[in-house]
């Protein structure tokens, strides 16, 4: 019995070591002050309480009470390996007593984390390693590479380990993905006071817990609300809601394309649907406007002056644009 835990204890912390904690970036680095503010680095971080982590029931049983087979089969689905492009989110499940670690290909510039009294992140090599500082709640992570690339993670804690995963592998970036035609924001209108608009809104959408945090922001005069849901049917994936005291709206989200051809993304294409009625957007704001047959692209879209309540349910689609 005692040998089964001891198997299962190995397993479940394979690569994630538990010793030294390495700081985010060299204190030398001009950069380590803008993307530390509000981290937890080995000089300001608190002393981490290492406790005995709870009891992790498995169908109904204790882990020391399965076969190594069961806990094998159990372990195989605390890994994963994902594909993630840059500013694409990803949703990590980490769990209390139970260290979270993310491998990368490329090395890691820095990262920025929304709550930092909820999630304690030390760096090893090509890994952070997470751990959770509290019982529940959520919060983002931004984790910086080289050529200006960011993969962002959306992190909710969980009571139950079953929910959570020990060790996710990121594969490395699409060689081809600086080959693709690429246009950070598409217009509708082209104005320099629209440009300086969507300008301010991709600015609160990347950094919108730093802002609030610091107190640049107030979430009274933009509120965001997080949606995390996933169409298969669309292949959409909807992440938040931004709702500005100006009457603007900003949806965040991600799409992959379902279709054998190459696909374009932009104001022409896309419409927001609520029941029968389709909007267009005013602006979208893309990491790649061209998309190819199983490819993804993550951003944003505005709407100025939606005709309708934000409240209201809605959908993204893909409409072919007429030739």
């Amino acid at each position: 019995m005692k040998r089964k835990l001891f198997v299962f204890l190995m397993l479940l912390f394979v690569s994630i070591a538990r010793g030294q904690q390495i700081d985010p970036l060299d204190s030398r680095n001009a950069l380590n002050t803008s993307f530390q503010n509000g981290n937890i680095n080995s000089n300001s971080s608190p002393q981490i309480a290492e406790e005995d982590a709870p009891p992790v029931i498995i169908n109904g049983k204790k882990a020391e009470e399965l076969s190594e087979d069961e806990l094998l089969q159990f372990l195989q689905q605390k890994v994963r390996m994902i594909h993630q492009e840059d500013g694409q989110v990803e949703i990590l499940r980490i769990s209390p007593g139970y260290p979270l670690a993310i491998e990368f290909s490329e090395p890691i510039v820095g990262w920025e984390i929304g709550d930092g009294k909820l999630i304690h992140i030390s760096k090893q090599g090509a890994k952070l390693i997470l751990r959770s500082l509290d019982t529940t709640g959520d919060t983002s992570l931004l984790v910086f590479f080289q050529g200006n690339r960011t993969r962002i993670y959306h992190i909710f804690v969980e009571s139950d380990f079953q929910k959570a995963l020990s060790l996710i592998r990121v594969s490395p970036f699409s060689k081809n993905s600086s080959l693709m035609p690429t246009q950070l924001v598409a217009y509708s209108i082209g104005t320099d006071e629209d440009i300086s608009s969507v300008k301010s809104v991709a600015q609160i959408i990347a950094n919108y817990d730093l802002l609030v945090r610091e107190g640049s922001l107030k979430p009274m005069d933009v509120s965001r609300i997080a949606i995390f849901k996933r169409s298969k049917l669309t292949g959409f994936d909807y992440y938040y809601l931004y709702r500005f005291s100006s009457g603007l709206l900003a949806i965040s989200f991600a799409w992959k394309n379902l279709y054998p051809y190459r696909v374009r993304l932009d104001e022409s294409t896309l419409r927001v649907a609520i029941g029968q009625s389709r909007f267009i957007p005013d602006y979208v704001s893309l990491n790649k406007l061209i998309v190819p047959p199983g490819g993804m692209t993550s951003g944003f879209l505005i709407i100025s002056n939606p005709p309708y309540s934000p409240d209201q349910p809605f959908s993204l689609i893909w409409k072919e644009s007429k030739k």
